[in-house]
């Protein structure tokens, strides 16, 4: 028998350890090549083909395919570090039979050479199934001016075999050469070395606490500053997270092991013994794994917040797609607009609803008491006004799905728009205000406030004007007294298929001449161009997080599995002593459901101030959009928990006495 085949048995007998490794790589391998075979595409590279957001979404690419690279050489030298340390005994016994130093290391290179050739020919075959896919995606998330065809490229399969198989195999004979020189009596011992009781620093243990808790109150105090104080709250959250695993979790685990009345029931004296070392010795590892889950959580959070958050304050001030308002003479001129509405059905774009409503302009006479506000972004337009009356705001509003709204005479209802795109939070600026005094045409009107909302029924102008809803008989008196000229006819459309009628409105845009007296609006063109930038980033993120949500799972499950050769006498004894195996399966179940959380429960605090932060900086709240993303990631973990718990209750079922 050669060491090939000896290494071919073993991954073939010991398939439970190797299979997060191998689905591991794999799906490295998966992502690297589809995004190589997207920059690779013959049509990517152009600009007039695909315009200038190809070339953005290809160099996006390079720039995860380095950080693929970076985080694969991390993740498998610390795997095969890890399958190393736990096979000393195994090696002991290579050398009793007979082999040397340097045939155990060709045995250890066999092994991974064949895992890896077979990762990287799964990661090619199921990237190629999935590149097509992946183009279809990339095509409609970016609205490229072309459909990405399907190519396998050459190069991109070349490049990824060539790159991944020199990074497997160079990492594989780089750590080998660590393997020690022991006689075989120690090797033949392993882990089943005797372990003192784990040891903590009270000093440490409070640091713990006390870094973690300043780290915290930095990022939430800081606003606008944060980008200053970074550095010192990631020195002491990390620090402060790395004493919190290596002093504070042994600290904790021994003060309740040493209570008696928790320690004597059920299984609690087996599992608290055995937490209690295995945090000790697992305590690295929980820190890396935090640490990368609260940089994971976070970045994904990050990208998906501010892309809902811009995403809603662009629709909630602009309910229509496209709106024009007419001003002064030529009132009702509905050439500009019959020309606009037959570009919309030339390009395919059907009409769902057109409003017109008449508006009048109106300046704040008043002294008005507005809302004091901490956002260092706020710039609110308390001055200008456009009136309208309740009829057709309750007639936009049911077509919006708003509330409708009862005024008296007298009375007023505002709809104010003070928010940007980015950087500013929504805040109603009239609400401490009994009264509202507006000039209109010369005179001067005094409205008591019913309410406020914010954002409205028609399009926000660039100035941000307010819009003032009145009682029709109020509204119908200010028209009778106010001049055509000094009028405004705003027209509202809405149409099928907006996001993608950019060329419909660029056409419209080019008929309108200058100094006309019909202004044009529309949230079009902005919306998608934000929308494809965030919409990339967001899409390729959730490639780069998944890969390393599933690195720190597959940590924690390479831990558990290499732990396992020594957790099998412990668990054969209890078999013999008459312990149920559901007894055991409760004890599996606590150890691993503590491996498994305390990490995430760890980087879900950390990415929370994070993202109060970053909230605070943006002048938003984000906290429902965090929320989104660390439900969908506790899920995930929740599956990775119960298929690594399945599998370990499966070796141990197979134990024999």
């Amino acid at each position: 028998m050669t060491l090939r085949d000896i290494a071919y048995k073993n991954i073939k007998g010991n398939f439970n350890r190797y299979v997060m490794y191998y689905l591991s790589n794999t799906l490295v391998v998966m992502v690297f090549f589809i995004f190589a075979n997207f920059i690779f595409n013959p049509v990517v590279s152009k600009v007039g083909t695909l315009g200038t957001k190809g070339v953005l979404a290809a160099n996006t690419m390079i720039l995860c395919e380095v950080l693929i690279l970076v985080f694969t050489v991390l993740f498998t030298f610390y795997s095969i570090s890890t399958f190393l340390k736990s096979r000393e005994k195994e090696f002991g016994l290579l050398s009793m039979f007979g082999l040397t130093k340097g045939q155990i290391r060709r045995y250890v290179i066999y092994e991974n050479l064949i895992v890896s050739t077979v990762s990287v020919i799964t990661g090619l075959l199921l990237g190629i199934l999935f590149s097509k896919l992946f183009f279809m995606a990339i095509t409609v998330i970016m609205y490229l001016d072309a459909e990405v065809p399907f190519t396998i490229s050459l190069k991109a399969v070349v490049i990824t075999i060539l790159s991944f198989i020199a990074l497997f195999q160079g990492l594989s004979i780089l750590v080998t050469l660590r393997i020690k020189n022991n006689n075989i009596a120690e090797l033949l011992k392993g882990a089943r070395v005797a372990q003192e009781p784990p040891k903590f620093s009270i000093p440490k243990t409070i640091m713990a606490i006390v870094f973690i808790a300043i780290g915290y109150t930095i990022a939430v105090i800081s606003g606008a500053f944060i980008i200053l104080t970074m550095f010192p709250i990631l020195l002491f959250t990390v620090t402060g997270t790395y004493f919190l695993f290596t002093q504070f979790s042994v600290f904790i685990t021994t003060r309740i092991k040493n209570n008696k009345r928790v320690l004597y029931k059920g299984t609690n004296i087996i599992t608290l013994s055995q937490i209690v070392h295995r945090l000790k010795d697992n305590a690295k590892v929980l820190f890396i794994v935090s640490i990368l889950g609260a940089v994971t959580l976070t970045a994904s959070a990050t990208v998906y917040s501010t892309q809902q958050s811009i995403k809603y304050k662009i629709l909630l001030g602009n309910p229509h797609d496209i709106s024009f308002m007419e001003i002064g003479e030529g009132l009702n001129d509905m050439s500009i607009l019959e020309e606009a509405e037959e570009i919309l059905r030339k390009n395919g774009h059907m009409l769902r609803n057109k409003n017109q409503v008449l508006l009048l302009r109106a300046k704040n006479q008043g002294e008005l008491n507005i809302k004091s506000s901490k956002n260092p972004y706020r710039n609110p337009n308390t001055e200008d006004f456009y009136i309208m009356s309740v009829s057709d705001y309750n007639n936009l509003a049911e077509q919006f799905k708003k509330a409708n709204i009862t005024l008296a005479q007298g009375e007023v209802y505002i709809n104010s728009y003070e928010f940007s795109v980015m950087g500013s939070k929504s805040e109603k600026l009239f609400i401490n205000n009994e009264y509202i005094t507006l000039g209109i045409n010369g005179e001067t009107y005094k409205f008591k406030l019913s309410g406020e909302s914010i954002g409205g029924v028609i399009d926000v102008d660039r100035y941000r004007t307010n819009v003032a809803i009145i009682n029709d008989k109020d509204f119908e008196i200010l028209v009778a007294n106010t001049p055509k000229e000094e009028q405004i006819m705003y027209y509202g459309y809405n149409i099928e298929d907006w996001e993608r009628s950019t060329a419909a409105v660029d056409e419209i845009a080019s008929i309108l001449p200058d100094n006309y007296n019909i202004k044009f609006n529309e949230k079009i063109r902005t919306y998608v161009d934000i929308m494809q930038t965030m919409s990339l980033f967001l899409f390729i993120g959730t490639f780069v997080s998944i890969l390393f949500f599933i690195a720190t799972g597959s940590i924690i499950y390479f831990k558990m599995f290499n732990e396992i050769r020594n957790d099998r006498w412990e668990f054969i004894s209890l078999k013999k002593i008459g312990m149920a195996y559901d007894e055991m399966k409760q004890i599996v179940s606590k150890q691993s459901f503590i491996v498994f959380f305390m990490p995430f429960v760890v980087a879900f605090t950390h990415s929370t101030f994070a993202i109060i932060a970053l909230g605070n900086l943006l002048g938003d709240n984000i906290t429902l959009y965090f929320l989104t993303v660390a439900a969908i990631y506790l899920l995930f973990q929740t599956l990775y928990y119960v298929f690594a718990k399945t599998m370990y209750l499966k070796q141990i079922k197979s134990f024999e006495i």
